[in-house]
């Protein structure tokens, strides 16, 4: 998937959460916060050809407490103290500065997002990893 640098791109130099930052709240991208509508379909096509999920609906009170967990685990700003870099692709830095910037409180950065979610990712396959060791 290219990444297309036209006026629409998030500008990699701007910090996150700057007063002088403009929310991407048009109606351009209101619709799919990754602009990946192609990886969209491409999902809704295999999930078409293999056996249809059951439709359960799902509440305004389940998803305000999904999203209050979510935000709670991963967009909680954060000071990073020992901080080491970290290199990741161009698109893949827009999309996490995007979740942060939108559904982050002042002060979440990129960075405490990545953090969180690499925190997490290790607790989740802690013991695996541990077996996977000793292979």
């Amino acid at each position: 998937m290219q990444h297309d640098n036209s006026s629409n791109s998030i500008n990699s130099i701007s910090t996150v959460n700057s007063d002088n930052t403009v929310n991407s709240t048009t109606p351009a991208n209101s619709d799919n916060l990754f602009d990946n509508e192609q990886i969209a379909t491409e999902a809704t096509a295999i999930t078409a050809t293999t056996e249809p999920p059951k439709h359960q609906r799902i509440g305004k009170q389940q998803r305000k407490s999904d999203f209050s967990e979510f935000k709670a685990t991963f967009l909680a700003p954060a000071k990073l103290v020992n901080r080491h870099a970290l290199n990741i692709e161009g698109d893949l830095w827009d999309q996490l500065e995007r979740v942060s910037r939108i559904l982050g409180d002042r002060g979440t950065t990129v960075s405490s997002y990545a953090n969180a979610i690499l925190a997490e990712h290790l607790k989740q396959y802690a013991d695996d990893i541990e077996i996977w060791r000793k292979l």
